[in-house]
């Protein structure tokens, strides 16, 4: 569980990618971001290799290639976060640089396109940290199924309260509308964990709005200019004035929590304009190989890797697949499907 140590609310601010792959950037955007009142400044680390498959969807790869850091760079970043009073956080989408961050991050953030890859999920609970998992694009079934994961591995993420979940909406931006914020409390009432809001709306409006419905966790992108158009996440993101004015309307206005939980169906599905964005597909992953592979070999962590984007086997199949063996030979790079598998 999350809390903050002089806030009424647990902030993260999402650096994310805003530096658009300029170190130096990066850097100025990170110190900018400690002198704010957020409890934690939090980044994205990744190797495009590991995250999206160049096979299928080059535009993507492409787009984070230009975005990415090297890995000494992430390094000299968390050091920084280190020495400040701020927590360190990431989200990690490679899970060979799980363990190397382990003595940085505070937690470590699994974002909605990554709610069903159990493979970065299961190294993240090696390192017994708290998780915090944002919902976006999931259903009430696959939450329960991640949770089940988790606590089937290690039952102290579930007696300690090392799980927060984040209902979010994947949309770059979110209209206001399909921010659908009485979420926060059904997520509460069924899982019976900490829950926040992961916002990606214009402005601090809904974020305000996510207090009043009772999050214990916000989590919002940082940028130092957010009508920067160069890359589509400073648009939504908060500079320090906002912070300052979200937690000055907390104090001053008095919000208050709203115990209403009542909406049009308790069924949690996607929403129309992650609709429109396809974000099922470009987001979630599924299972490809990394290797090339003979036929009559099993799969293995060495050959077996979850990739964006969700084209075929959903990326929560990895340990079903696992240890199975292929009907014929594969190359790098082949989308997995179940006619490659040996009956």
């Amino acid at each position: 569980m999350l809390k903050s140590k002089k806030n009424p609310i647990y902030f993260i601010a999402e650096v994310g990618s805003n530096h658009e792959g300029n170190f130096k950037e990066a850097i100025r955007i990170v110190k900018n971001c400690i002198k704010s009142k957020a409890d934690c400044v939090k980044i994205q680390i990744f190797n495009p290799q590991n995250l999206v498959s160049k096979k299928y969807d080059f535009e993507r790869y492409n787009h984070f290639n230009k975005l990415q850091l090297s890995v000494d760079e992430y390094f000299k970043i968390a050091e920084i976060c280190k020495k400040s009073d701020k927590d360190f956080s990431a989200s990690i989408w490679d899970k060979n640089l799980i363990h190397p961050f382990k003595k940085y991050v505070k937690f470590y953030k699994v974002g909605s396109g990554d709610l069903t890859n159990y493979e970065i999920i299961y190294e993240i609970i090696k390192t017994k940290k708290p998780i915090v998992l944002s919902v976006g694009l999931s259903n009430f079934n696959e939450i329960r199924k991640v949770l089940n994961f988790i606590k089937n591995i290690d039952i102290s993420y579930t007696r300690k309260n090392k799980i927060s979940l984040l209902h979010c909406n994947t949309s770059y931006p979110t209209p206001l509308k399909d921010s659908r914020l009485f979420f926060i409390n059904h997520l509460k009432r069924i899982f019976k964990v900490q829950v926040g809001y992961s916002d990606h709306t214009v402005g601090i409006k809904t974020i305000l709005n996510s207090y009043n419905f009772g999050a214990k966790i916000i989590e919002k992108h940082y940028s130092l200019n957010p009508k920067k158009k160069s890359f589509r996440d400073h648009l939504i993101s908060c500079t320090n004035q906002n912070i300052n004015d979200f937690f000055s309307e907390i104090k001053f206005k008095n919000l208050k929590i709203s115990k209403n939980t009542k909406a049009k169906s308790f069924k949690k599905t996607i929403s129309k304009s992650e609709k429109r964005q396809n974000n099922l597909y470009s987001f979630r992953r599924s299972l490809y190989l990394s290797r090339d592979i003979k036929k009559g070999e099993k799969l293995n962590s060495f050959n077996l890797i979850s990739l964006r984007p969700q084209e075929g086997i959903c990326a929560s199949k990895y340990f079903l697949f696992k240890g199975k063996k292929i009907s014929k030979n594969l190359t790098s790079g082949t989308l997995l499907n179940k006619s490659h598998i040996l009956k």
